[in-house]
């Protein structure tokens, strides 16, 4: 994850954290930028946001960098209304999912993060929708305002030998990693013992017992055992597929047989159907993995590295036939960079454990089997193969030309939306402070600088 991001999402816990311990802030409107209000707390929240993050700019300086942003960022929402400009709900909700997810890991479980915010995850994701629905519909402005820009081969050169060689942007060291992933999978004996919990569970709910309470019991979902397992305006693509095929094809307050996902195993019940959305419950239980399955998948790992060392067989191989990541095994175990899409990544995109493993190894060298603990809960060791590794160095057109080009690209689309403040702002009904209006970033703004 990238440090933009990660500042991002620093923000949003900040903003839900203030929620949390209701700290309403009762004071003045800094401006007023078309239907959207800056108040004084909104400055002083993104000042301390900067500070938390080391930046140490004089206090002047930075204040008056957060005005700027806080009135730009009005300035897109107002103006994403007036053209009609619309989020997809989905988009809303799985990039809350995202953001709750990064909670998750920074503090270590569900339980933590309710804790912390003193709230249930649904509460939680409640909380966070006005803010994440505002931050997408800036995006969404930002977008319309530059997806004509582009940058043709000619222009990028000629950008480029107008450039003093000293100016040129630098390329971080970057690396390409491949890996093979292995998930310990439960004894058939925990199996058998879930099956027979959840069955006996699905029997007395049939009989009468509250499917609400046996969730709130038994369930193992964090996210909504403790509200009876319910989710409320499911859509399909919400959820893996396994658990939407089987939720919509149920009758209202049907029961459904023991299925499963990638989670474990499910029995779920139809609450409501409402035109192409759902309410529905469920009861998960995964099968324990013991200890000895952990050891066993880690002395596999340690066998296959030793066997592509041996030559007896190639990493690519070895990942195509014992690899339990789908998305990678038939691509040699190439990670993928969802930043960039491409399979390089640079120190600041690269995950610290791996980095910390790969910094001092070179190309064609495995790690030993490392743990990790994957987004749905699971836990798996992996062994890592450093692919290939470029130093850092000044950019330049031969070896390069996708970064230059996406970094000039960046720059004309800046300029494009700066121009296009300049042309809006007299459309704009503007009710500010001094202190805004006396501000150079706003002066050039309205002199067309």
């Amino acid at each position: 994850m990238n440090n933009r991001i990660i500042y991002i999402c620093l923000i949003l816990l900040n903003l839900c954290y203030t929620h949390a311990n209701s700290q309403t802030v009762l004071d003045g409107v800094f401006a007023i930028v078309g239907d959207h209000v800056i108040f004084h707390s909104d400055i002083e929240k993104q000042i301390l946001q900067y500070q938390s993050q080391g930046l140490v700019d004089n206090i002047d300086t930075l204040r008056n960098k957060v005005i700027e942003e806080l009135f730009f960022q009005k300035m897109l929402l107002h103006f994403s209304s007036v053209d009609s400009l619309e989020v997809d709900y989905n988009q809303i909700k799985n990039t809350i999912n995202q953001r709750v997810a990064f909670f998750t890991d920074q503090l270590g479980s569900v339980e933590k993060v309710e804790n912390y915010f003193q709230k249930s995850i649904n509460e939680l994701k409640n909380e966070l929708e006005p803010i994440v629905k505002d931050q997408l519909m800036v995006q969404q402005m930002q977008y319309q305002i530059t997806k004509d820009v582009d940058v043709s081969p000619m222009q990028l050169k000629d950008y480029i030998l107008s450039y003093n060689p000293d100016s040129l942007p630098i390329v971080e060291s970057q690396f390409q990693v491949a890996h093979i992933l292995k998930i310990p999978t439960a004894a058939d004996l925990a199996i058998d013992e879930t099956m027979s919990k959840l069955e006996s569970l699905r029997k007395r709910i049939i009989q009468g017992e509250d499917f609400a309470t046996m969730a709130i019991l038994y369930s193992e979902d964090p996210g909504s055992s403790r509200n009876g397992g319910a989710y409320y305006d499911i859509k399909k693509g919400d959820f893996v597929k396994e658990f939407e095929a089987v939720s919509f094809s149920l009758n209202i307050d049907e029961v459904s047989d023991i299925f499963s996902t990638e989670y474990g195993y499910h029995i779920a019940k139809l609450i409501d159907r409402k035109g192409n959305k759902i309410d529905v419950r469920h009861i998960l239980m995964t099968p324990k993995i013991s200890t000895q399955d952990m050891v066993n998948v880690k002395l596999s790992l340690e066998s296959i590295k030793q066997d592509i060392n041996d030559h007896v067989i190639s990493f690519s191989t070895a990942a195509k036939e014992f690899s339990s990541d789908m998305e990678t095994r038939y691509n040699s175990g190439l990670l993928i960079n969802p930043n960039t899409n491409s399979s390089f990544f640079s120190t600041q995109e690269l995950n610290a454990t791996i980095l910390n493993q790969i910094e001092t190894m070179s190309v064609g060298d495995i790690t030993d089997p490392i743990y990790i603990k994957m987004p749905n809960g699971k836990e798996a060791y992996r062994i890592i193969k450093l692919v290939s590794k470029v130093d850092r160095h000044v950019a330049n057109l031969e070896d390069d030309y996708a970064f230059l080009q996406s970094y000039y690209l960046a720059i004309k689309k800046e300029n494009n939306i700066r121009l296009w403040y300049k042309e809006k702002v007299s459309d704009l009904f503007i009710e500010a402070s001094d202190a805004l209006m006396n501000s150079d970033f706003y002066q050039k703004l309205l002199n067309n600088e």
